[in-house]
């Protein structure tokens, strides 16, 4: 491939030279920021050979190569002038940053709020059962356990949103922690007026909040540098984080909180007045277009609100009946896809898409995979969509827990008072017979998927059947069930996914190291067997730039199975709230007749067959 030549499309159909404001690259993708991202042709931009695909998301033009984007790079770099070392600023728009900096914070709180969730709604199973009653010990208990997940939210966000503002993580968890310290509830409780320095201090519940806790930690993130610089290196270790703490807590009491208050109460009596007076037009018209906002991933910008909600008005009857709604249409289209082509690759991977989807409510792979590369079904999932919409807003839905919404998730429709699975069971069921006959009746263009299918002439250079062993320890799972569209599309190539449960990678096989990453993340191997290999380690690891991860050789280093290639640090790869899932990419697919698992067993380890590739 003349990367010479490519790189010059990319830099004039992005808007030219002078348009590039910053361009990084991680495992797979160069990601631009652009000063005008309307000055970019998108059509001539995936029309260059190379180039799999195009994702603008948070504010991010990325371009999806593959397991040569160092080599384009590189070649970048020199054209534009560029120190590949180069630190990247954060050049988003204010938009992209906020939205950015709250679901940051707020993401990797999510499994923990929707296992308690869940955990109460057990609770609730068992007390309409007869099984507990509340005044038993051991309902007392569970209780107890599923309830501080909501209780000390404020501790959890701080300690996320620290690390999102580059801040001490552990004084981002003080910061909330204090707010729903004993003392400071007692005090709220009470109702007695209360000055600290002769300031009245508004008494403010915190507990089960979010935005008074990202608010407070961003501004103890500036505090932070600024006592920073001013702290002399011999009393830093105490003196630091006393300063912080003695500027930032008086002032999250006294200005912050409150602030934050009003604007979580503000957006709470907003959607209660949507849902009230409007909710019959807003929802369905919200159905029909969350889709497009999931693409972009706009629709975290959401997740917030719905968690709020949940949180403090002890229902949502907006975004997760609208999430219901959409996750349904869009499993919906992809099954009628499967139904109705005659592409088998298309079909196989249209039927796997859906199922995830309408099981979990995971999305991605029917929408990236199936929807958006065929546009007719996406157009159908938005019928439907608001078709279904249309109707959980009339009867007034409400969800009673933050989890994604799908057959399994069934529950977080029941509380203590209301019971709305059946209607959420109808919604379904609605959203999937109109998309479906929407899909049906405007049919689609399946001819975007025939380069994919294997041809009479194909060459019999790769018809002998070859194992690959597996690179790493832990659980196996389908590539079209990891979250990131890129991967479980497969438009990197097929392969699989294994959940680690240590953090060492080895070769699978005897070849050479044909691309490192200083992120440490990824690795890209050309193996003897003709097979170019991608190991991935994690989801959006690329954001840890490096830390805890290292590259044990370097490119060009000759490999033999079991010689070790990365190592990491799992634990605090998974503490830092990142999915390490380790993907493992055949990006010469193509080449081959097909990419096969080897294995039914549900572990691996490092001397496992992993891979047929016939």
């Amino acid at each position: 491939m003349d990367y010479k030549e490519m790189c010059k499309s990319i830099i004039k159909n992005v808007g030219g030279e002078e348009n590039i404001r910053s361009v990084v690259h991680c495992a797979t993708r160069l990601r631009f920021v652009l000063k005008d991202e309307s000055k970019a042709d998108d059509k001539a931009i995936q029309e260059i050979p190379g180039i799999l695909s195009l994702v603008k998301k948070a504010g991010q033009y990325q371009l999806v190569i593959g397991n040569n984007v160092g080599e384009v790079y590189s070649e970048l770099a020199t054209m534009l002038k560029i120190e590949e070392e180069k630190d990247t600023k954060d050049e988003r728009k204010i938009f992209d940053r906020i939205i950015g900096s709250i679901t940051g914070s707020i993401s990797p709180v999510i499994p923990l709020l929707a296992g308690a969730g869940m955990g109460r709604v057990l609770l609730l199973i068992l007390t309409l059962t007869g099984v507990l009653t509340e005044e038993s010990q051991t309902y007392i208990f569970l209780d107890m356990i599923f309830d501080t997940a909501f209780y000390f939210m404020p501790a959890y966000v701080g300690f996320s949103a620290a690390r999102i503002f580059g801040a001490n993580q552990y004084l981002g968890a003080f910061i909330g922690l204090i707010t729903v310290h004993p003392v400071w509830t007692d005090l709220v409780a009470a109702e007695n007026p209360f000055e600290f320095l002769g300031i009245n201090v508004d008494l403010v519940s915190y507990s089960s909040t979010l935005i008074p806790a990202i608010l407070s930690v961003w501004i103890m993130s500036y505090i932070e540098k600024g006592v920073k610089k001013i702290t002399p290196e011999m009393i830093r270790v105490f003196a630091e984080p006393l300063l912080v703490m003695l500027l930032t807590a008086p002032l999250t009491f006294i200005v912050i909180g409150p602030i934050g208050d009003l604007i979580s109460q503000g957006v709470g009596n907003f959607s209660m007045f949507l849902f009230n007076h409007g909710g019959f037009i807003a929802i369905p018209i919200l159905a029909a277009i969350y889709p497009w906002l999931v693409s972009i991933g706009i629709h975290k910008a959401l997740s917030p609100i719905s968690i709020a909600l949940v949180a403090e008005q002890g229902f949502d009857p907006i975004i997760r009946v609208v999430a219901l709604c959409s996750n349904i249409s869009q499993a919906a289209a992809s099954l009628a896809v499967s139904l109705k082509t005659k592409n088998r690759k298309l079909k196989s991977l249209a039927m796997s898409s859906s199922m995830t989807a309408f099981l979990g409510g995971i999305t991605e792979p029917a929408m990236y995979g199936v929807n958006l590369k065929l546009k007719k079904p996406m157009y159908a999932s938005m019928i439907g969509g608001a078709v279904a919409g249309l109707f959980a807003g009339l009867f007034r839905l409400k969800a009673f827990i933050y989890v994604t919404p799908g057959i399994l998730s069934l529950p977080m429709w029941i509380s203590n008072n209301e019971n709305f699975v059946v209607l959420a069971i109808v919604t379904m069921i609605i959203a999937t017979i109109a998309t479906f006959v929407a899909t049906w009746v405007i049919g689609f263009d399946d001819s975007v998927f025939e380069e994919g299918e294997p041809k009479e002439e194909f060459s019999t250079e790769h018809t002998t059947q070859q194992l690959l062993k597996s690179p790493i320890n832990g659980e196996v799972k389908e590539l079209n069930s990891v979250a990131d569209q890129t991967f479980s599309s497969e438009i990197m190539g097929k392969g699989i996914a294994i959940i680690p449960n240590e953090g060492n990678v080895v070769s699978p096989g005897k070849g050479e190291v044909t691309a490192t990453f200083k992120t440490g993340h990824a690795i890209g191997l050309s193996l003897e067997n003709d097979v170019e290999l991608l190991i991935h380690v994690g989801i959006d690891t690329v954001s840890l730039n490096g830390e805890y991860f290292n590259t044990l050789v370097k490119k060009g280093d000759k490999v033999v199975e079991g010689s070790q290639l990365i190592s990491f640090d799992l634990e605090a790869v998974k503490a830092k709230g990142y999915d390490p899932t380790v993907m493992v990419i055949i990006t010469n697919s193509n080449d081959f007749l097909d990419v096969l698992p080897a294995t039914n067993e549900p572990t691996v380890n490092n001397v496992s067959d992993l891979l047929l590739i016939v």
